[in-house]
């Protein structure tokens, strides 16, 4: 039983495996956590859909855009 299990959190600015919010990933995931993961554009999107994989099928990947800060 970890110190993270039935907890969720959200994983942004990953771009390879020597990032450092991939490195909170793999600790979240260690510590039990349900992981989502953002990425920056589609040329990332790619490199962060391999990665995503070790976490497994279900694990939710979306975009983030933060080029406009309007309200919704």
């Amino acid at each position: 039983m970890g110190i993270l299990d039935g907890k969720c959190g959200i994983i942004f600015g990953v771009a390879n495996k020597r990032s450092i919010a991939w490195a909170i990933a793999e600790a979240w995931q260690a510590a039990g956590a349900k992981l989502a993961f953002t990425y920056q554009g589609e040329r990332l999107k790619g490199k962060v859909e391999d990665l995503v994989q070790a976490f497994g099928e279900d694990t939710l990947l979306l975009p983030c855009d933060v080029t406009d800060d309007a309200p919704d």
